[in-house]
């Protein structure tokens, strides 16, 4: 009877493990509030690089990071008054602040210039994704857009995964929410009291300037 119970540990220990492999080594592909994203564990630089294989993505360049909340944001970044402003303007939604990052993060998984841009999104189906995630694993997960480096980011997940072509097989998992048709998000840069905006999307600059300035 110690046996059997010995070897029932043993074998929860074993599938608990091979569970949190899977979940920590997957790549998947899900909706934001503007278009899908392609998601690998952002604090893993192997699971990395596999994203950047599969999208013919230059190694060096910095992806995105999806998190819960700003203070999910502040483990990880610089959050100043600024940014703070932005935050609470924008977020959740179509913003990504690109914010320094701490020293403590390895360069393999920041920009040349040592930030990180962060999202929080307010698409119910990321929310939840993020929200489990990172409450078993303290880990953000990409938030990359779902396509060919290069390529434009088609609206629905057969159009993502035709334009993929056989390279497609390695995505693990799929959310399919139907159609995201929006603009990117608007790209902002916050460095202490400077602000730049990167890329306009879905916020206009004007309206980013009208909270900043």
């Amino acid at each position: 009877m110690h046996k059997q119970a010995q070897a029932g540990r043993l074998l929860f220990f074993v599938v608990c493990c091979c569970n949190i492999w899977r979940i920590l080594k997957v790549m998947i592909l899900y909706p934001t509030e503007t278009l899908y994203a392609l998601g690998v564990n952002a604090l893993d630089a192997i699971e990395v690089s596999r994203l950047f294989a599969l999208k013919g993505r230059e190694e060096g360049k910095a992806v995105s990071w999806l998190v819960r909340n700003l203070d999910d944001v502040g483990r990880f970044a610089e959050v100043g008054e600024v940014t703070a402003r932005l935050a609470a303007a924008f977020l959740p939604g179509e913003l990504t602040l690109v914010l320094p990052v701490r020293d403590e993060l390895p360069k393999e998984l920041v920009g040349p210039d040592r930030t990180v841009g962060f999202r929080i999104s307010s698409d119910p189906m990321a929310a939840a994704i993020i929200e489990a995630f990172m409450s078993e694993y303290e880990a953000p997960l990409t938030c990359t857009s779902a396509n060919v480096s290069g390529a434009p980011t088609l609206p629905t997940v057969g159009e993502i995964l035709q334009q993929f072509g056989p390279k497609a097989g390695q995505i693990d998992e799929i959310h399919d929410d139907g159609p995201r048709k929006g603009l990117a998000s608007t790209v902002v840069k916050v460095v202490g009291e400077e602000v730049t905006v990167l890329r306009e999307g879905s916020i206009a600059e004007r309206d980013i300037r009208a909270v900043v300035e």
